[in-house]
């Protein structure tokens, strides 16, 4: 549905439409609890986004003149590296202008200056507002630090805004609902018309916000699911540049399949490990890396480039400058003096949870099947 203009506000009704109709198939009390809460936390961002929107349209409207030149896209399967590569090259504040975890919620210009405001009276009130916010911090998310860190003032990926307008697989982490609904994991292969509503909304939503942050930068982005939208993203964005991480499906799947069915042990312990509904998740990892296949060869070579996931754990420096070079960027003095302090800080970085294909129901050798010009292009040993 469109509210007057796709770029103004969009959004799929029938993708709700169809979460409440299996909510409602399901007699589950934890289920029910959740989907109330998720329609009404849904319809406040709805009301907070349109209001916005609107004061966007009557006291920022020259938002609408910035052009988004040359973006960067962080793109890799889920749980390869691109969260803490998004936060190294964000470092680079004088070349890029990126989204905080709190504006993912709200990528407007008049939120970024409302946000400002709070600052500013913060400043000089003793930090009280930082203190309480820190703390609602820590309540949140704090389960998730050592799975996705999280922090409403880190960088963060802006798949938000396909959330909001329910074309994102992310809304099905509360829901145990990925393998029965479907339309929303991959936008390059929805019709013509919803690809261009979303990319309409989606664009808009980054001129709002480069326009509060940025005007004169580039805008840096780090999204998993666009994997399934990289066609959509060059097509808006001919000029984009896009880096890749790839790593071992047989490590990154069942790391997804965790994260995004970690809910499913709240309100349906009875779901098995191996169940159609977290095996969906690791199908959607699977058809990724075969889609990534095809986004190799549809980008352009001085566009796009690659990184593996352990060669940025064992040299982020190294291997953020392959970047810079590749790209002809030059890196500034104060840019490489944060790197090294945070390759400093983070070189015996490791994750504490470990998983096995086997947890899940899955097997090498039918992986393989499905994964092998992929897995051989990369190097990645299908015994391993």
């Amino acid at each position: 549905m469109k509210y007057f203009k796709a770029s103004f506000y969009f959004v799929r009704y029938d993708i709700l439409g169809k979460i409440i109709r299996e909510t409602y198939r399901q007699f589950k009390w934890k289920i029910w609890l959740l989907s109330i809460l998720f329609i009404f936390l849904f319809f406040l961002s709805q009301v907070l986004h349109l209001i916005f929107r609107i004061c966007d349209e009557l006291f920022y409207r020259d938002f609408k003149k910035i052009k988004i030149k040359e973006p960067v896209f962080i793109i890799a399967n889920p749980r390869s590296g691109t969260t803490y590569l998004h936060r190294l090259v964000s470092l680079d504040e004088d070349r890029f202008t990126y989204t905080h975890f709190l504006y993912t919620f709200q990528m407007t210009t008049s939120f970024v200056r409302f946000t400002a405001i709070f600052r500013w009276i913060d400043a000089r009130s003793g930090n009280i507002i930082r203190k309480v916010i820190n703390q609602i911090d820590k309540a949140l998310w704090g389960g998730w630090n050592d799975i996705h860190s999280m922090r409403f003032d880190k960088a963060e990926e802006d798949e938000q805004v396909f959330a909001q307008a329910l074309m994102s697989p992310g809304v099905f982490i509360p829901f145990p609902y990925l393998h029965l609904i479907h339309g929303n994991k991959f936008l390059d292969r929805e019709p013509i018309e919803i690809r261009n509503s979303v990319m309409d909304f989606y664009e808009s939503s980054v001129q709002r916000f480069v326009f509060a942050t940025g005007p004169n930068k580039t805008y840096l982005a780090k999204n998993v699911m666009s994997t399934g939208r990289f066609k959509s993203l060059l097509q808006r964005f001919p000029d984009a540049r896009f880096i890749y991480i790839s790593r071992h499906p047989y490590q990154a799947l069942p790391s997804f399949v965790s994260m995004c069915s970690s809910m499913y042990r709240w309100h349906s312990p009875e779901i098995s490990d191996n169940s159609p509904a977290k095996k969906a998740w690791a199908q959607l990892g699977i058809d990724f890396y075969k889609y990534s296949r095809e986004m190799k060869t549809t980008i352009p070579d001085n566009q796009f480039v690659e990184l593996k996931y352990d060669d940025l754990l064992r040299d982020p420096k190294g291997e953020v400058l392959k970047i810079y070079q590749h790209f002809g960027w030059t890196a500034s003095e104060k840019f490489l003096e944060k790197l090294e302090a945070e390759k400093l800080s983070n070189r015996n970085y490791h994750s504490s949870h470990e998983y096995s294909l086997e947890q899940f129901g899955l097997q090498k050798e039918l992986i393989y099947q499905e994964l092998a010009e992929t897995m051989d292009e990369l190097g990645f040993s299908k015994d391993c």
